[in-house]
Parts: C-alpha cells; sequence; structure tokens
C-alpha cells in the first residue's frame, strides 16, 4: 500500500505530488525480480514431510446429557 507523496523545495513550496498508483508502478517495474524468498524462511520447510505420508484420522463425536 503506497500513500501519496508531496516533495516541496528548499523554500517550502510545493513542488510536486506523486499518487499511490504512481509510486506502485515504480515499485513493481523496479522490484519485479524481488519477490520474497519463501526456501529460507524461520518454518524449516525442509522438515515437512510429503503429502503422501500423512495419515487421515476420522474423528467421532458422541453427545453426553
Amino acid at each position: 500500500m503506497f500513500f501519496e507523496v508531496k516533495i516541496y523545495d528548499a523554500s517550502g513550496e510545493l513542488k510536486k505530488v506523486v499518487s499511490p498508483k504512481r509510486l506502485s508502478n515504480r515499485f513493481w517495474k523496479k522490484n519485479e525480480n524481488a519477490l520474497p524468498d519463501f526456501k529460507d524462511n524461520e518454518l524449516g520447510g525442509d522438515d515437512w514431510s510429503p503429502k503422501d505420508s500423512r495419515r487421515v484420522v476420522r474423528v467421532g463425536f458422541e453427545e453426553v446429557y
């Protein structure tokens, strides 16, 4: 999320206003290959077991009065 940016000169007069859309476009043009790298996260993605080795457990429900 980007907010409107106002640029002032040395005397304090408003020189330019940059819209959030323009800032977003500029960011993504410059950083299109700088997506987050999820390989080295804190969760330790290598420790997860593959989907095929998971076991299905059925849980029943009993009514108690």
